[in-house]
């Protein structure tokens, strides 16, 4: 099945106990009638037989007499985990063996009709781009793969990214060595490291495995790689266990091949000296922490935390990038979806810092610092409201008052009991709130004091206006004067075909008119949707392109309630962001609002008409 009749069973899965017309299941999957009679007899065919009845006069539903709903769920589920694995395992054929394939011969060995390959392909290629590399499809010479060979392998491990956790790249590539012979390498790996006294773990031996099967199968130009540089012990230990797998399993493996697995040991063990690339390394990390710092406007550079944990960490990053190695980040998808704007601006500053520095890094070291950046965040972010009781009633009212406060929520820590004549004398520097049984007088608060005035037993209305209290110091809401500085529209399509390339089109004319762009600023979003996915997860993409090339703030809104590919992926919203640097804190509420977008919401929004989606956006990035 092709993705379309997919989205057609899930569309009747979704309406189980409603009969649907043809021209309404046209209409939601935006294709002809006729199309839709063909998906329903290739599905009651290939999928369950007949699963899908014709009631003349009332239109199509599911035969749940003959199949319950959890088993048409369920099945199609394992279709869906087979669609995965055939994804994967058709781009993971495509990138590591060097062999000619036509359509033909792949549409034979997956059992798969011309129309399902293409769909494969085409979702394949769209997804290689990022990495430089090239699907061509050539009538008679079949499929060619076009690529260095370092972006081929780069490419190679991240393709977990085209399929869900039950099928991994890292099984296909162990699955290029028999079973017994991999088992035998992980106990050689593991016994000479520890003769080394080099203490390990199983993830690590198996990923050493999978480097060390790519160098052999992957047969590649490895003088790049390859230095006078090559920590003596690295390469002893790399020696050593080559050399025992060659005796015990016959391979030939070569001395290049030694030399360049020992840098992958130099690397999970620590087993390098940077020298004085060291102070390149400090002065890179102190400059993107500055950065960071006037960007956001986070104090970065106080954090000492944050300042050890990135020379840490950027050494080893550094390393793999002189040597031009890559490795896969497996939370890069969720860091972008969790953190997408401190994600973001990362990738803005590092793409600048690279003009002078010379490195480049891949949205896999991005995620990394994303992490690193985001906990300096959650360290420095202020999550206790500090709160000090002034009462009347005295010792024993106050008592009560701040153990029914402590536990109307956790986000309130009561610093101190007052009675009202210590208020002048006590020191507020460090307090959020003043909370009173009787009103004082005002020239004993401090300016920076907020006071809320309560009952000595804390009754509902008290909770209330603690609760408003709260909102405001923890999420503060944005006014009207700060919303008027972005022009949000809703795009139209007028009835195209929605693509990815359609969507730039639109988004630069409606800039242009509105005269919100200096030149460029399409070019550069193009740029960075090539380098890395603005994708976020749940069906959502925020493209976008560089702040300084804005001159008035925009949020173009693209919808389909049929969904579209994104690169690799489907969405349904795309939120086309052009915002001038001066709205910098603007653009962290609007990211963090769509973010935070779930499925059932955004389902609802997709159907709203403009006026309405509009008003209910607006609304959700207001607070």
């Amino acid at each position: 099945m092709i993705e379309r009749q997919i989205k057609l069973i899930q569309l009747f899965l979704n309406n189980e106990y409603q009969f649907l017309t043809s021209d309404e299941v046209a209409s939601f999957l935006d294709v002809s009638n006729r199309t839709i009679r063909n998906d329903i007899k290739y599905i009651n065919s290939s999928f369950l037989k007949d699963v899908i009845k014709s009631i003349k006069s009332r239109g199509y539903h599911l035969d749940t007499d003959r199949y319950s709903v959890e088993y048409i769920e369920s099945s199609l589920k394992d279709y869906t985990d087979k669609d995965n694995k055939i994804l994967l395992t058709l781009a993971y054929q495509l990138l590591m063996h060097e062999e000619q394939l036509t359509l033909i011969k792949l549409e034979k060995e997956y059992h798969l009709t011309k129309n399902e390959m293409l769909d494969y392909l085409n979702r394949i290629k769209a997804w290689c781009e990022k990495f430089d590399v090239i699907i061509n499809m050539k009538q008679r010479k079949g499929l060619e793969v076009i690529g260095s060979e370092t972006d081929i392998n780069n490419a190679i491990l991240h393709l977990n990214q085209l399929s869900s956790h039950e099928n991994s790249v890292e099984t296909l590539i162990l699955n290029e060595l028999p079973k017994a012979h991999v088992q035998i390498i992980k106990e050689i790996i593991k016994r000479t490291l520890g003769e080394f006294g080099v203490k390990t773990s199983d993830i690590q031996i198996e990923q050493l495995i999978i480097h060390l099967i790519l160098i052999m199968k992957r047969r590649q130009s490895q003088n790049e790689l390859i230095s006078e540089e090559v920590n003596d012990e690295a390469f002893n230990i790399s020696k050593r266990i080559v050399d025992e797998i060659n005796g015990k399993l016959g391979y030939d493996i070569n001395t290049e091949t030694i030399q360049l697995f020992s840098f992958f040991i130099g690397y999970h063990f620590d087993k390098f000296d940077l020298g004085v690339q060291q102070l390149f390394i400090e002065s890179y990390i102190n400059l993107l922490i500055e950065k960071m710092e006037n960007r956001i406007s986070v104090q970065f550079t106080k954090d000492k935390t944050l300042k050890e944990n990135l020379y840490s960490h950027f050494s080893r990053t550094y390393l793999r990038i002189m040597k031009d190695v890559y490795l896969n980040n497996p939370l890069t998808k969720e860091i972008k979806t969790l953190y997408p704007f401190v994600f973001n601006v990362l990738y803005e500053i590092v793409q600048r810092m690279s003009d002078d520095s010379g490195v480049e890094l891949t949205e896999d070291e991005i995620a990394f610092l994303t992490i690193h950046f985001q906990s300096s965040i959650d360290r420095n972010e202020q999550d206790v409201i500090k709160v000090v009781i002034a009462c009347f009633y005295g010792i024993g009212i106050s008592q009560l008052l701040a153990t029914k406060i402590s536990k109307f929520s956790n986000r309130i820590e009561v610093i101190d009991t007052l009675k009202l004549e210590e208020i002048e004398q006590y020191d507020f520097s460090h307090i959020d709130l003043l909370m009173t049984t009787h009103q004082p007088e005002n020239n004993k608060i401090p300016n920076h004091l907020e006071l809320l005035q309560v009952t000595p037993l804390f009754n509902d209305n008290d909770q209330h206006q603690l609760q408003q209290f709260m909102n405001r110091k923890l999420k503060p809401t944005m006014h009207i004067d700060e919303m008027a500085e972005v022009n949000f529209i809703v795009g139209s399509t007028e009835d195209q075909e929605i693509t990815m390339p359609l969507i730039f089109q639109k988004a630069d004319e409606i800039l242009n008119h509105n005269h919100a762009l200096i030149d460029g600023y399409i070019e550069t979003a193009l740029e960075r949707e090539k380098m890395s996915s603005t994708y976020i997860g749940k069906e959502i993409a925020i493209p976008h392109g560089d702040p300084e090339k804005v001159s008035k703030s925009h949020v173009i809104i693209f919808r389909s309630n049929k969904g579209f590919y994104w690169k690799e992926n489907k969405v349904k919203l795309v939120f086309f962001l052009a915002i001038a640097q001066r709205d910098i804190e603007l653009t962290k509420r609007i990211i963090q609002t769509i973010a935070h977008i779930d499925e059932k919401k955004i389902n609802e929004l997709i159907y709203l008409d403009d006026t309405k989606f509009k008003a209910e956006l607006l609304n959700l990035i207001k607070g």
